[in-house]
Formats: C-alpha cells, structure tokens, sequence
C-alpha cells in the first residue's frame, strides 16, 4: 500500500510493514506501563516534512522525554474487537489503528481491552500527545508478547504508519508526519535524542536530574482537530521548505560541531544555543506560528529567559503552541510563564523508558 499525497487514510492501514523474526510468545493477559511524553525541540532538515515518500519522513529532529505519563493497560480478549475505554473515546482511532498494525506485525488474530488512564489530553498543541497514546499502546503490545520487535525498529515501524484522529470520523485517520520521536522517548533510554535520516536515534543522553522542565500552554489557545491544523500547515508547508533549504548546512555544521559534543559532555547550555539559533534566528517560529497567532510576540517576549541565562534551553514543541524551557532557575521561568497567562505544568526529564506496572 502506498500514499504519495496528504489525504486521509482507513484506520488500520500499513504503508510500510515489519516482518518479526524473533519468536511471539504471550506473556500474560494483562499489562500495564506509563508512557513518557516528549518535547520536540527542533528539526535537522524542515524541508524534508513537505513531501509524503510514502509515510516516510527524513527530516530529523531533536526531542526531549518527560515525566509525563499516560499510563496504558492492554488486556487480551478471545474475539476480534478492540475495545477502548469510554475516557478516551475521542482518541478511539488512533488506539485502534495501533492495536491493528500490530496485530498485523505480530500475526495475533485475537482482540484488546485498551484502558488509558492519568492521560494529560492536550491535543495538537506540540506535546505529542496522539503519538504517546499510538507508541505506548504498541509499546505494551509488544511487551505482552515478550518484546520480539526490536526498539529501533518498532520506533520506525510507528512512525511509517503514524496517523491522528479526524473529530468525528470514526474510519479515518490523517496523515500528519511523524519523525519517531514519540516512539523514541519511550522505547529508547536518554532524556535527550536525536533522530535522523529514517527515524533513526543517533544519539541518547541522560539530563542531570536537578533540571525541571516548565511547559507552558497559552491560555487563550483553541484547542482544534488535527485536519483544520493540518490544513492550516500545508498552506505554509513551503516556508518549511525554504527554511531547509536556506538552513540546513549550518544546521548541520552546528549538530556535529556543537550540538553532539555538547550533549555527549554534559553542556545542557550549548545544546540550547542551537536550539535557540533553530527557532529565534532561522525563521522556525514564525514559520509555526499559524498554530498561534500570537506565538512570534510571545516568543519575543519570553526570550530573555535564554539570553539573561535563566534557562538552557528554551523553544516551542514541535510546531507549539505549547513553550517549554529546562533550567534550574525554575522560580524565574515559572514567574515569566504566569505572566504570560499560560498554562503551566512543572515536570522532569525521563532518562528512562516506558515502566511496567504490573503484569497478569
């Protein structure tokens, strides 16, 4: 099955399969794990989101994991169905589609009872959200049968044939793309990834753990469909183009000369600066902000938390709404947030993957 275009596709549909070598043997009857949810800091290459390969998307990106989990559990039932529990029914068509792509990966003909519990539901705002509920839902999956899909290619096989729901379409799914960082944050240890080419992490590093994470969401951010702001991102999916296309060479000449080392010593503070550069100085914020009308005062507003030194890093995820900074000041950047009448939540980095709960 192949999709070269942005049009929406059936629920369940596999554009890039897996064939599992390894031996599926169910463990128990029930799982259940926390799920971390990621920050997208910034892309290697923006211009490699505009065109649809088939599902497969080459642009890279930085992410950082959080300790902010959905916490996930999958039963076995003897039919077919795939039932989700009535908390998350607004979310039914993705948790399906991941139950139906690894039915499909693992040669399972039976059903799942999927009950997703402690879920933070902001959607399309930058948190990943759609994308820990598919991965943690595969991720538990996949447990349950006693792990035969290796991490890195499970991170690849979710990100191939990722899809978000369409409000009130029960069959369909978008084809918004997806680099794997989602997957990445959960199945790969290290507070800090970086994935490139085909949703390969290159790099993983754990963050000391006397930093905290500040997530700030505007309060006055109409929370929307994935389609509506998706619509809204192919009409300036060409600023995408032309910010990789201007960029990408000194993108990459600063994540080889001071993005990695930085990472791989410890300098949280170098690793921001590039981040900082990506988004303030290459046009990444304003190329986003049709999520946010007010998103380029915002950010303008809120720099001076990264150059006066309070913070490390300091960016939108993915394409925001949403802000996030990582400090160890964070009195400073809790003040600067309230005052900007955001939402805010208070969280730390997560070296680790996804954890078990308990197994039956």
């Amino acid at each position: 099955m192949e999709i070269k275009n942005f049009d929406y596709f059936k629920v369940g549909s596999v554009f890039n399969p897996i064939i599992c070598r390894n031996p599926v043997k169910l463990q128990g009857q029930k799982l259940s794990i926390d799920y971390p949810m990621r920050l997208n800091a910034m892309a290697i290459d923006p211009s490699k989101i505009v065109e649809n390969n088939n599902m497969k998307y080459t642009p890279g990106e930085v992410v950082f994991s959080t300790q902010i989990f959905a916490e996930i559990e999958i039963g076995i039932i003897s039919d077919e169905k795939i039932v989700v529990n009535e908390e998350i029914k607004d979310r039914e068509t993705v948790i399906r589609h991941a139950c139906l792509i690894m039915k499909k990966a693992l040669g399972y003909e039976g059903g799942f009872q999927v009950n997703i519990k402690n879920y933070n539901n902001l959607k399309h705002c930058g948190l990943g959200s759609t994308g820990c509920l598919q991965a943690g839902t595969a991720a538990a999956i996949n447990h349950l049968f006693g792990c035969p899909i290796e991490a890195d290619i499970l991170i690849r096989y979710l990100a191939q044939n990722y899809g978000e729901e369409i409000d009130h379409d029960s069959f369909n799914l978008n084809p918004v793309q997806c680099i794997g960082g989602s997957a990445a944050s959960g199945l790969h240890t290290g507070g800090l990834l970086v994935l490139a080419g085909e949703s390969t992490v290159i790099l993983s590093v754990d963050i000391k753990e006397d930093y905290d994470v500040i997530i700030g969401i505007p309060d006055n951010y109409v929370f929307i469909d994935s389609k509506c702001q998706f619509d809204d991102e192919k009409e300036n999916l060409d600023k995408f183009m032309d910010c990789g296309t201007k960029y990408k060479n000194e993108i990459a000449f600063n994540m080889l000369h001071y993005f990695l080392p930085s990472a791989i010593n410890g300098n949280l503070e170098v690793v921001g600066d590039v981040i900082y550069d990506y988004r303030y100085n290459m046009g990444s914020i304003q190329n986003c902000s049709y999520t946010y009308n007010g998103m380029v005062s915002l950010m303008d507003e809120l720099s001076f938390l990264k150059t006066e030194k309070y913070v490390d890093v300091l960016s939108i995820s993915s394409v925001g709404p949403a802000v996030f900074a990582i400090t160890k000041n964070s009195a400073k950047c809790l003040e600067a947030f309230k005052e900007k009448d955001m939402k805010i939540i208070k969280t730390k980095i997560n070296n680790g993957i996804y954890k078990v709960n308990y197994m039956k």
